[in-house]
């Protein structure tokens, strides 16, 4: 069995990646979205360039929803983890 320490050490190594596969994803997306910005100004299309900084902004909220879920979701893990383990458990593993 593994001791709040561990618990709380894994629920953190969790939460670490939840955000940085985030990050990559928030990362791509803006890659993703300059990358379609008109090369010269000539080619400016304002109805298109408000469509696409809709889309960038529906995407963004969209790894933001994403995100925030990951972290709840660890967080109500660990904590069930935690509330789980009496402390009879952690002073007998320590």
């Amino acid at each position: 069995m593994s001791t709040p320490t561990q618990q709380y050490t894994d629920m953190v190594q969790q939460s670490q990646q939840a955000v940085l596969n985030a990050v990559d994803t928030w990362t791509k997306t803006v890659q993703e979205a300059f990358a379609q910005l008109p090369s010269s100004p000539g080619q400016f299309d304002a109805s298109g360039m408000v469509d696409q900084v809709f889309d960038f902004t529906e995407k963004v909220l969209e790894v933001q929803r994403d995100l925030a879920k990951r972290l709840v979701s660890t967080s109500a893990a660990t904590a069930e983890k935690l509330a789980s383990t009496s402390p009879s458990d952690a002073t007998a593993t320590e």
